[in-house]
């Protein structure tokens, strides 16, 4: 895959705030790819500098090889993007206000259109008036909108926000499906870190105005997972681990189930220590590796900061 976005020591003071701190991301093209971190953490500056909404202080942004800042019209030519919230004219038709808002004309171009607005499951809407949307029907609008003219690069800043559960799931689907059946390459802000794991291959966590961490979401919570382990003599199986297992990182038996220890390594020694425990005369009743949930690996990673 090549990189298709790349953000190269981006900084960004807004007064005496340090908003974006040296933050270097690389983008390739067909990731879904989720943007999380705590409420000011700088996840909103990083975006709109990626749109050119901003200059950044330091640093550059190219897409797709040009500068956003320098080269603007070249590197914008294929995104899309709603930022915060899509906003339409209210008394003007939902096909009016894509044909407005995208600037598109033309045979080709209401081609596309018609071609989108079906992807996104609003053709029997399209010649309504879209102040009398609900939140979840202009959430599929400002998608559409995004995706015109055949956007390679979609920004979706919150776009279930506001939705019902229903809703929620509908706009992953058109995600999901926009990336598989077209290769389009999305960039996800999102607070819920459910759909972040749902939907993305890849994430970064944004703590303080830096990367915290990125990379494909499978194998950074992987790398930290832990063996869970239940036997029958839990006082002695610690003891065999301990001696057998040096290099285990740290051992645990919560107090809340004194049945169950997790042993804070990785997968790959699961199968010895389990022939350790068993050659010792210890029962194991089950043992198994378990990933943390996205929403522990990212408590652990911001310091138990919860309000992405």
């Amino acid at each position: 895959m090549s990189v298709l976005v790349e953000c190269e020591g981006l900084k960004k003071r807004f007064g005496r705030k340090e908003a974006v701190r040296g933050i270097d991301l690389e983008i390739e093209e067909h990731d879904v790819f989720g943007l999380i971190g705590p409420n000011g953490a700088g996840k909103s500056t990083l975006i709109k500098m990626m749109t050119g909404l901003i200059w950044p202080d330091e640093g550059s942004v190219t897409i797709n090889g040009y500068d956003v800042h320098n080269e603007h019209s070249k590197a914008m030519e294929n995104v899309g993007a709603i930022i915060e919230w899509p906003s339409f004219i209210p008394y003007l038709s939902a096909r009016e206000n894509l044909e407005m808002l995208s600037g598109g004309c033309g045979e080709d171009f209401q081609r596309e259109l018609a071609e989108v607005v079906a992807f996104v499951n609003m053709t029997a809407n399209l010649d309504r008036k879209i102040g009398n949307f609900s939140t979840g029907m202009k959430q599929r609008m400002g998608i559409a909108l995004s995706l015109i003219p055949q956007s390679k690069f979609v920004i979706l800043d919150e776009p279930t926000n506001g939705l019902d559960p229903n809703g929620i799931t509908e706009i992953r689907q058109i995600i999901s499906e926009r990336n598989k059946k077209f290769g389009t390459t999305i960039l996800l802000c999102s607070h819920l870190l459910g759909e972040i794991e749902s939907v993305c291959n890849k994430m970064a966590i944004v703590h303080d105005g830096q990367i915290a961490l990125a990379g494909p979401i499978d194998e950074l919570l992987n790398t930290n997972g832990r063996i869970l382990v239940r036997t029958d003599n839990n006082l002695k199986a610690v003891d065999i681990i301990k001696d057998s297992f040096p290099q285990t990182i740290g051992l645990t038996i919560p107090s809340e189930k004194k049945d169950e220890i997790y042993i804070d390594t990785g997968e790959d020694i699961a199968a010895d220590i389990n022939s350790s425990l068993v050659g010792q005369g210890v029962r194991v009743s089950h043992i198994s590796y378990v990933k943390p949930s996205l929403e522990e690996f990212f408590n652990d990673v911001t310091g138990g900061q919860t309000d992405v």
